[in-house]
């Protein structure tokens, strides 16, 4: 062989074998959401009983509660999200908010994880950073959402001081495969390249 063929030959034999170990080296890295990748937080929330609590027993109410999951290089993503429709009395709003609040913080601290950070105002609502073994996770509390025109949707309307409103959680948890949660940024950046 001479030299000019092997000068074409190694630049070939890499351009093809390139995508190859591309694809081996991100097959090994990626990390796939399963049921051990969720935290025992996760798995357990339902705010049901709070909700309950505050619920006029004349209406029924509707819940939707769903969730997804993402892989990517190093990490899987799970997330979970309830909206509740809700009818109660308008003065309960805070003493709500603040059931909600205590109800995550003891089933966190119930499931050894650790809280790291907790915002509330009454725009944003409640947010809540945790750690739990190899996963940090947020969740997210929404002020009660007034229903518009709750008539269309109640069979009977509402009584004197009752409000009809939408609650919103929202819980997004991340677990790394090296045990430490990388950056928003790193994350990020991770998750372009295996795009």
């Amino acid at each position: 062989m001479t030299t000019r063929r092997l000068l074409f030959a190694i630049p070939l034999v890499a351009l093809l074998l390139t995508p190859v170990v591309l694809f081996l080296v991100e097959r090994s890295l990626t990390v796939y959401p399963t049921p051990e990748t969720q935290t025992q937080f996760l798995r357990a929330y339902a705010p049901n009983h709070v909700f309950d609590r505050f619920r006029d027993s004349k209406y029924s109410g509707s819940m939707g509660s769903g969730g997804g999951h993402r892989a990517g290089l190093g990490f899987a993503t799970h997330t979970q999200g309830v909206d509740q429709e809700l009818v109660m009395r308008s003065s309960d709003r805070k003493a709500l908010m603040a059931a909600l609040d205590e109800d995550v913080k003891s089933l966190l601290a119930a499931t050894d994880a650790k809280v790291i950070s907790e915002t509330s105002n009454d725009t944003d609502g409640i947010r809540v950073r945790y750690l739990s073994g190899k996963s940090a996770g947020t969740v997210t509390i929404k002020p009660p959402d007034p229903i518009p025109d709750p008539g269309q949707y109640l069979r009977q309307s509402l009584g004197p001081g009752e409000i009809a409103v939408w609650i919103r959680i929202g819980i997004e948890e991340t677990w790394f495969k090296s045990g430490r949660p990388m950056s928003a940024s790193k994350q990020r950046l991770l998750s372009r390249l295996s795009i």
